[in-house]
């Protein structure tokens, strides 16, 4: 995928991000510069994902593609998420708070999937998942292409990754 096309793909997912912080945490986040990531390494320690796959129309034709969104957050920073999601003080990781990220990402991916039908994509969404553990592997597509986004917040940094390839 050229630049231009992965920011016209990427730019819903961001902006659907920055939503979802603002209205669920009332809490501003700042996206900074995109960059290939060239291992499958997460970031963090809690690692929240969704799969997509669909189809997009360009020049008549219709083309399929798959990806993946994941959302990496180190042990502290997703703590102060839950703590700030559910409004209640979360001390250590507990089942009480396990899908919080899982939830972040399934309402940016379904926002985001809104904005892209009008683009004409027509995406489906995969339940989203997690993963926890220290130095973990996201399993990406094979055969697609990774852009890391760091993300700052005022409850901490994280990691916020896109991938996508058309078949």
């Amino acid at each position: 995928m050229n630049v231009e096309a992965y920011l016209k793909f990427s730019k819903p997912f961001i902006e659907a991000l920055k939503d979802t912080f603002k209205v669920m945490l009332s809490t501003e986040i700042s996206a900074h510069s995109p960059k290939m990531k060239t291992d499958n390494m997460a970031r963090g320690e809690i690692t929240a994902m969704i799969g997509m796959t669909g189809t997009v129309e360009k020049d008549g034709k219709s083309q399929d593609f798959n990806g993946l969104i994941a959302l990496s957050f180190t042990k502290e920073v997703y703590l102060k998420i839950a703590s700030a999601m559910l409004m209640q003080e979360f001390d250590d990781y507990c089942e009480d708070m396990e899908d919080t990220g899982a939830e972040i990402a399934n309402i940016v991916m379904g926002n985001a999937k809104k904005v892209l039908a009008t683009q004409g994509y027509k995406i489906g969404m995969s339940t989203p998942t997690r993963i926890k553990g220290i130095n973990h592997e996201i399993k990406y597509p094979s055969n697609t292409s990774v852009i890391e986004t760091s993300i700052s917040s005022a409850l901490g940094e994280f990691s916020f990754d896109i991938c996508y390839r058309e078949n």
